[in-house]
């Protein structure tokens, strides 16, 4: 009867790793659930193995429980270490960090498969039966003491953890703590006694104890919604975001980033958790990026939410927003409100504007200006001749040619109907005449086709000079340059003159 209850204990104990397993792996979109699942396996080969073992009718078919068993059990408590922190969302570990955690486990587990070829492990295997359950007793070798010494500090460091993070955080967690911690106390206690304890025939209860440890684990897992919904609705939201979304460490070494930063940035894919990386630094002292993506000039925010943790900066969240249609939207609001429609340059208010800064700036005075006033010759009979569409082909036409004149410097400006006023920067006064005299020649050579018309047309330039080191009036500079451009008008049209006082 003994034997029938025990058989029948492991058969559920069994059943319920089982039923674990699925469960985790139903809930692989959880980011907690990615060493639960490897934790259950575990679990589970070690209650089966455990299973077949006392079931077994001669040594050789216990031994392959046993090696069942070991395929599970050297991993099962670093598979729950690691479970431990992720629930507490701490920092996952380096490639390196995973091989120094499970160096010794798979040694270990090498060393049990490989008996008795290796007597690392087990020095040596019986088989004992009494009339109850089968056993199959190992005696212990150096591998085997260093494994449970090595067991006992892992299971400390998850005792420690649950009671650090129980302190600080919510009445749910707390809860699932209390659970965590019943879970990991079971087996740990049964371990304890097993391995003090000494009989030829004894029931090897850890694989029992660790089934029981599944109790309290399933009803948090299930019942207090341990693989919580909340932040997996938060990586998922998160991950289906336009925006681009990086975590990184107060230091900017790059932690993660969903799939919008990953596309913007592609070589975030490569980097491991915890590397500096340069793109992630730069954000330090932007707030605002620009990116050419696919031909297009793309506009994105940044801002950055600091991570505090009792009142610790523990990290960093950027959010790239783009801005691209905003900032297209602002740029075509700017524009009309500066340029010319027509002609693509500054319209009067803008150019006044711009030009008086430009006068009466601080580092105005260390510059020479020279104000144009340039009026197209006879420009209705252009526009009852061909039509104002003609006249507007001509106005625009002109207006390509003076810009393509200018300098970085220099600035041009609708003052009204087919008036044109420029404001030149930095030439010497022995230059002014050539200089607009040059521009005067190429309009009055440019032939403008229209339909199948070709346009000729000429201007008139007037033209006033401000030496550098002198106080300059946006005022008086455009009624010298209009005083001027009447002068070249009443002389005849089509030529230049300058101001003279």
């Amino acid at each position: 009867m003994t034997f029938n209850i025990f058989i029948f204990f492991m058969i559920a104990a069994t059943a319920a790793s089982v039923l674990l397993v699925i469960y985790a792996i139903a809930n692989h979109n959880s980011k907690w659930a990615f060493f639960l699942i490897y934790s259950s396996i575990c679990t589970f080969l070690y209650t089966v193995g455990y299973l077949l073992e006392i079931t077994s009718p001669t040594l050789e078919a216990a031994f392959i429980g046993i090696r069942v068993q070991k395929m599970g059990s050297p991993l099962l408590v670093v598979f729950n270490y690691l479970f431990i922190r992720d629930i507490y969302e701490e920092k996952r570990l380096s490639f390196y960090g995973y091989c120094l955690l499970f160096a010794l486990p798979v040694f270990n587990m090498f060393t049990i498969q490989a008996f008795p070829l290796v007597r690392l492990h087990y020095t040596d295997i019986e088989y004992f039966f009494n009339g109850y359950f089968a056993n199959c007793q190992g005696f212990a070798g150096p591998m085997s003491y260093i494994a449970n010494l090595y067991n006992f500090f892992l299971v400390s460091l998850s005792i420690y953890r649950i009671l650090k993070h129980t302190r600080i955080e919510s009445k749910l967690r707390k809860r699932q703590s209390i659970y965590l911690i019943i879970s990991i106390m079971i087996p740990l206690f049964v371990n304890i006694y097993h391995t003090l304890s000494y009989s030829y025939i004894r029931l090897d209860l850890n694989p029992f104890a660790v089934s029981i440890s599944l109790i309290p684990l399933i009803y948090s897992v299930q019942i207090q919604n341990l693989l919580n919904v909340i932040p997996i609705a938060r990586d998922q939201v998160i991950e289906s975001m336009e925006d681009a979304f990086i975590v990184c460490g107060k230091d900017y070494s790059f932690l993660d980033a969903n799939s919008a930063a990953k596309r913007l940035f592609p070589e975030l894919n490569t980097l491991v958790p915890g590397e500096i990386s340069e793109q992630v630094k730069r954000f330090k002292e932007e707030s605002q990026l620009s990116l050419q993506i696919d031909d297009e000039m793309r506009f994105y925010k940044i801002t950055q939410t600091n991570i505090e943790q009792k009142r610790k900066n523990n990290g960093i969240c950027i959010v790239l927003h783009d801005i691209t249609e905003k900032e297209n939207q602002l740029k075509e609001l700017y524009d009309k409100a500066t340029f010319d429609h027509l002609m693509h340059i500054y319209n009067r208010a803008a150019f006044f504007e711009l030009a008086d800064f430009k006068l009466n700036s601080g580092e105005g005075k260390m510059h020479s200006y020279t104000m144009l006033m340039i009026d197209l010759d006879n420009f209705k009979l252009v526009n009852d001749t061909y039509g104002h569409s003609c006249g507007d082909a001509v106005l625009e036409t002109i207006a390509v040619m003076i810009k393509g004149h200018l300098r970085k410097n220099d600035i041009a400006g609708r003052y009204g109907g087919e008036e044109i006023i420029v404001l030149l920067e930095d030439i010497l006064a022995n230059n002014v005449f050539s200089v607009v005299e040059k521009l005067r020649t190429i309009i009055e050579n440019t032939t403008i086709p229209y339909q199948d018309n070709e346009i000729k047309i000429t201007v008139s330039i007037g033209a006033a000079y401000s030496p550098a080191g002198s106080i300059h009036s946006l005022e008086n500079i455009l009624n010298q340059a209009d005083t001027a451009l009447y002068k070249a008008k009443n002389s005849g049209r089509n030529r230049t003159c300058l101001y003279k006082g």
